[in-house]
C-alpha cells in the first residue's frame, strides 16, 4: 500500500500534459484538429478489522486509463494519432497469526500503445498510407520471481500500404488497410536468479505483411459505443529464426523441433470495446480481446558458447493456443 505505482504516475503525468489542449468547439471546422480524450478510473475496495468474524480479507482493485485521439482532415491528407494508456493493480490482505497485512500488489492490466496514421486521401477511395506504432508495458512482470522491468518490451512498427474507408457515416465507420510493416523489437531479460537485478537487452527485427480492420459504431445518441479492431500480421522474415535453425538443437533444451517455424506464423489480434455511458461521469465498459501469437518475437533466442542463455524466456514465449482476455468494470470516466 505504501508503494506508489509507476504506471499510475505515468498516466496522470501524460494526462496532465494533454488536458490543457482539450478545449474545442462543438462543431470542428474542416482542417482543424478534432480532439477526443477520456480519463477513467475503475475501483473496487473492501477492508476488515483484524477481529472480523468469518476471517474475511480486504482488497483493492483499481484500473486507471487514458484514451486520447487527435485527427485532422485537409483537402488531401488525413492525420490521426491515438494514445492508449492503461494500468491496474490488485491489492489483497492476508492473515498472519490472526493479524492482517497488505501483500505486495499484483498487476492486473498494463498497456502502452501509440499509433500515428497518415493517409493521402484520394477521390477514388483508395488511400496510400504510412503509419508508426509503438507498444510496450509500464512494468513487465513476466519474470516468475515478479521482478519488474520498466517499459519492457518495446516494439517500434513503421508501416506503409493502401487503405480504404469502406463505411463512413455519422454513426458508423469502417476502415481497412493492407501494407508492409517493419517491426523493431527491444527486450530486457534477467541474466541471474533473484534477487539479482542484472539484465541484458536484446533486439530483433521482423518484416511482415499487415492487414487491419477498424470498426466503430455509436447508438442511443452516442451513449453506447462499440469499437472493434482486427489486426493480422504475417512475418516473412525474423532475425532470430536462424538461431533456432542453425545454432541449437531445440529438442536438447526441451523446445519443439519446429520452433523456428513458429516465428513466421500468422499473428491475430482482435480487440472489442463496448462502452455504455450511464451519466457524464459514470460508465460501464466491457473489453474483450483474443490473440493468437504462436511465438512472441520480442523474445529473441540468445546463444553463447553453444548454450541457449535465455531458455526459460524462450519457453515462456511459446503459446500454441489462442489467448483470451475479458474485463468488465463500472467506473468513473470523463470524456472531453
Amino acid at each position: 500500500m505504501q508503494r506508489v505505482t509507476h504506471g499510475l504516475m505515468a498516466i496522470l503525468v501524460l494526462a496532465a500534459v494533454a488536458l490543457p489542449a482539450l478545449a474545442q468547439d462543438d462543431e470542428t471546422p474542416f482542417g482543424v484538429w478534432q480532439k477526443d480524450f477520456e480519463l477513467g478510473l475503475n475501483l473496487i475496495q473492501s477492508t476488515y478489522s483484524e477481529n472480523w468474524n468469518g476471517g474475511d480479507k480486504g482488497s483493492i482493485v483499481w484500473t486507471g486509463n487514458f484514451d486520447g485521439r487527435m485527427e485532422k482532415q485537409t483537402e488531401s491528407l488525413n492525420w490521426r494519432n491515438i494514445l492508449k494508456l492503461t494500468y491496474g493493480q490488485t491489492h489483497n490482505q492476508e492473515r498472519d497469526g490472526g493479524g492482517l497485512y497488505w501483500k505486495k500488489p499484483d498487476k492486473t492490466d498494463d498497456v502502452v500503445d501509440f499509433e500515428s496514421l497518415l493517409r493521402l486521401t484520394k477521390h477514388s477511395g483508395w488511400d496510400p498510407y504510412v503509419a508508426f506504432n509503438f507498444t510496450s508495458m509500464f512494468d513487465d512482470q513476466s519474470d516468475p520471481s515478479k521482478r519488474g522491468l520498466m517499459l519492457n518490451p518495446m516494439t517500434f512498427k513503421p508501416s506503409a500500404g493502401i487503405s480504404r474507408r469502406i463505411v463512413d457515416t455519422e454513426d458508423r465507420q469502417l476502415l481497412g488497410r493492407l501494407g508492409v510493416a517493419f517491426l523493431s523489437n527491444s527486450r530486457k531479460f534477467f541474466t541471474e536468479a533473484a534477487p539479482s537485478t542484472a539484465t541484458q537487452r536484446e533486439s530483433s527485427n521482423e518484416l511482415a505483411a499487415e492487414a487491419v480492420l477498424e470498426y466503430k459504431v455509436g447508438a442511443l445518441d452516442k451513449r453506447v459505443d462499440w469499437e472493434s479492431r482486427l489486426s493480422l500480421v504475417m512475418p516473412f522474415m525474423y532475425s532470430g529464426k536462424s538461431t533456432f535453425e542453425d545454432d541449437i538443437v531445440p529438442a536438447d533444451v526441451g523446445l519443439p523441433d519446429d520452433i523456428a517455424d513458429y516465428t513466421t506464423t500468422l499473428d491475430v489480434d482482435w480487440e472489442n470495446t463496448f462502452t455504455a455511458r450511464i451519466t457524464g461521469l459514470i460508465s460501464v465498459k466491457l473489453f474483450v480481446r483474443w490473440m493468437y501469437d504462436k511465438y512472441d518475437n520480442t523474445v529473441r533466442p540468445v546463444v553463447e558458447e553453444g548454450n541457449l542463455v535465455n531458455a526459460s524466456e524462450v519457453a515462456q514465449a511459446i503459446r500454441k493456443a489462442g489467448q483470451f482476455k475479458q474485463t468488465m468494470a463500472l467506473g468513473f470516466s470523463r470524456k472531453f
